[in-house]
């Protein structure tokens, strides 16, 4: 079970965090996110010793933003979180940088609209990978489930992240998951003192339930 925590921003709170068994962190390069990490927050953030996986998480960003972002940020993964089509991310992926691409989830989903992008991961085997968060206007965040019942409707070959109001109640739920292409969560805002302050006593108990 992978697990990513996602909208970490201050320092003292990523040094505690990387103390848990966690797979991935991520650092939201959004302005329009409550999770931002501007410019001076990013440069404090330069200066920590990562040991678990960095993600940048952004939103319909350009390139150049991205890739100024991924030697100062020492991150092994980009999170595609908006409108971004299959050649962009192909894009990353020539530079052997892993990605995870975001998609939202209505009731009325269509997985079909998937196709180009499994074809992309079969290119590039072991670096794609997805994330299935709750469909919202800011790009997720909202704190909110989607109905997970909808993950039996994606019959791909991409294994993915399950993201989206995840609470540390759901622990014994999430291991019920038995989907062959799920491959871990993305926990954010229901484990938040406040917006990019996790609670990191929540995220360790989730975290033991989960690796039980």
């Amino acid at each position: 079970m992978m697990i990513k925590v996602c909208g970490m921003r201050e320092t003292s709170n990523i040094d505690e965090l990387q103390q848990l068994d966690i797979d991935f962190m991520g650092i939201i390069r959004y302005p329009k996110s409550k999770r931002y990490v501007d410019d001076q927050q990013k440069a404090a953030i330069e200066q920590c010793t990562m040991n678990k996986g960095t993600v940048g998480v952004y939103v319909n960003a350009s390139l150049q933003d991205i890739l100024q972002d991924i030697i100062p940020l020492q991150m092994d993964v980009v999170q595609l979180h908006g409108d971004e089509d299959s050649a962009f991310a192909k894009a990353l992926l020539e530079l052997d940088i892993k990605v995870f691409k975001a998609f939202q989830i209505t009731d009325d989903f269509d997985f079909d609209i998937l196709k180009d992008w499994e074809q992309l991961a079969e290119a590039y085997q072991g670096k794609l990978f997805f994330l299935f968060d709750t469909a919202t206007k800011n790009y997720g965040g909202s704190g909110k489930k989607f109905n997970w019942q909808l993950l039996d409707n994606y019959q791909g070959m991409v294994p993915f992240l399950l993201s989206g109001g995840i609470a540390p109640d759901d622990a014994e739920s999430i291991k019920n998951i038995k989907h062959d292409m799920f491959l871990g969560v993305d926990l954010n805002s229901r484990f938040e003192d406040e917006p990019g302050i996790k609670n990191i006593k929540a995220i360790k108990g989730f975290v033991e339930k989960l690796r039980k």
